[in-house]
């Protein structure tokens, strides 16, 4: 195992961010309703698009992420386009294509700093972190993730992505009990709030943790726990994720026959 997250959990957050940030028109009742009609639109791209990426079909989903931007432009929706930015750079992320990431996470923080609204500027700085964080710039992913942290202190859904963000940029670093502190601070805010895909990847991490550590019993009990979420969440990438985790460490563990009792 390693502190990799396997999971985007940034994607959920920034539908929650949306529906949180949306605006009201002052425009005329037609003009408004024309608006309305594109915005919904730019939702239906991005909850297919959502839907693609959590089975992993990131090209799919790139395309419909996309089409979610360019509605949302259309009608000058700013807060919509720097939610499907961010989006499109999550799946250009996950399709290894960096600097194209690199380039739309910058885009959406610069946009999200004109615009005002913390929650997307947390947003844009923590999917800039992680780009960081996969490039191995790990400092510059750790100072991002910092900034992040202070402009999101009240906002549930980004803080605990900004968390467990950190979480991975400190064990990165090798700086394990920070990481620990990091991600239990995560997983107890997606559990109150029954975000259980979240809460499994801040599990998962918790559970490479605890192997680094040496803490193989912990590291076994935190592994089970990821797959009991992701269970819950009917995450079947987060499970087999978590099956293959439990496998290996079970063999360490001298005790591979378990395994199978899953």
């Amino acid at each position: 195992m390693n502190g990799t997250i396997r999971r985007n959990g940034g994607v959920i957050v920034l539908v929650l961010v949306a529906s949180a940030v949306m605006g009201s028109c002052s425009s005329s009742p037609k003009q408004a309703t024309e608006v309305l009609a594109r915005k919904n639109e730019a939702a239906d791209y991005s909850r297919l698009a959502d839907d693609f990426f959590f089975k992993g079909q990131y090209t799919s989903a790139l395309q419909y992420y996309a089409e979610a931007l360019d509605t949302n432009l259309s009608v000058d929706n700013v807060d919509g386009a720097i939610v499907a930015r961010n989006s499109l750079g999550r799946a250009m992320l996950a399709l290894g294509r960096l600097d194209d990431a690199e380039r739309e996470f910058g885009d959406a923080l610069a946009d999200a700093r004109v615009f005002g609204r913390p929650a997307l500027i947390a947003l844009s700085l923590s999917n800039l972190g992680d780009a960081m964080h996969t490039r191995g710039s790990m400092e510059d992913a750790d100072t991002l993730f910092a900034e992040a942290e202070t402009m999101a202190p009240t906002n549930d859904a980004v803080w605990a992505v900004i968390q467990h963000n950190r979480g991975v940029a400190a064990m990165a670093l090798g700086d394990l009990a920070a990481a620990q502190a990091f991600l239990q601070k995560a997983e107890q805010a997606n559990v109150r709030a029954k975000r259980w895909a979240e809460a499994g990847s801040n599990r998962y991490v918790m559970a490479s943790i605890m192997n680094a550590k040496g803490r193989l019993p912990d590291a076994i009990a935190w592994a089970e726990k990821a797959l009991a979420a992701d269970k819950t969440a009917e995450n079947s990438l987060g499970i087999g994720g978590d099956l293959e985790a439990l496998a290996r460490l079970r063999r360490k563990a001298g005790e591979p026959e378990k395994s199978f009792d899953l």
